[in-house]
């Protein structure tokens, strides 16, 4: 191993680095894209509306979620009747829905209220309703969720109208997201390890293997016999030797074969 400005890296450690840093850029870029997943994941698709058309896609034609809708607003119950009270007044119309799947839950497509987003035990039925005691959604600070429409709804259009602004988000794509947000993120951090070991162990490859030593070439003169040529050193007649070298290198290597034959 060679030290210093002369010092050659050896090819496999070379190799060994560069898949590292190929694997660690990977796991960088999986990182950001794990992260934008999360912060996409919940955007809406309606925002401060009293009505509009929005796209259900049903990419696997078994149907789709459907849409959540929220309120600017805080959970409480002031009046103390048991519902929440952003729910009281607010009227929201299916004007237009795609057919439903036979799991809609006898929904039919239409607006229901909902104020949580899954019961408090999986042993527990989702309950339709906008009652104090089947919880709230949490996660969105400054809204709370009011209901949900077009369960189970195929491909289509989805036409709504309510009678004060809400939000809406498509519960389909922030599923798929925060699932394609958490394998990116197992993927970012199996390439981040995996990267960092690697580069490792390319650095320490560097440090401890030597370059390969060039071989020994071989050249014929005229007669068809072997000068032998020591590594480093400039084939004879190809790059400009002087005459006297040619003959004190054809002399050195007549007396040679001359010995070895007498030697025979």
């Amino acid at each position: 191993m060679r030290f210093g400005s002369g010092w050659d890296m050896h090819a496999v450690a070379k190799i060994t680095l560069g898949v590292g840093a190929v694997i660690l850029l990977a796991g960088i870029l999986l990182t950001v894209l794990a992260g934008s997943a999360f912060v996409a994941a919940g955007s809406w698709v309606a925002e401060a509306s009293e009505g509009g058309k929005l796209d259900v896609l049903d990419e696997d034609g078994k149907g789709d979620i459907g849409f959540s809708f929220y309120v600017e607003g805080e959970y409480t119950d002031d009046d103390g009747d048991g519902v929440w009270d952003h729910c009281a007044g607010l009227e929201i119309t299916v004007i237009q829905k795609p057919a439903v799947a036979d799991w809609d839950q006898e929904e039919e497509g239409e607006f229901f209220f909902q104020a949580s987003e899954s019961p408090e035990s999986l042993e527990q039925p989702r309950r339709m309703t906008c009652d104090v005691e089947d919880g709230k959604a949490e996660g969105r600070d400054g809204m709370v969720r009011v209901g949900s429409a077009c369960l189970a709804c195929y491909r289509g259009t989805f036409e709504f109208e309510s009678n004060q602004p809400v939000w809406v988000v498509n519960d389909d794509e922030v599923l798929g997201e925060i699932i394609g947000g958490i394998f990116a993120g197992i993927g970012a951090s199996s390439c981040l390890c995996c990267g960092v070991v690697t580069l490792v162990l390319g650095g320490i490859l560097a440090l401890t293997m030597e370059e390969e030593a060039v071989p020994t070439a071989l050249q014929y003169d005229s007669e068809g016999r072997v000068v032998m040529q020591q590594p480093g050193e400039i084939l004879q007649g190809a790059s400009g030797a002087s005459a006297s070298d040619e003959v004190e290198g054809a002399n050195a290597v007549d007396n040679w074969y001359e010995q070895t034959g007498n030697d025979s």
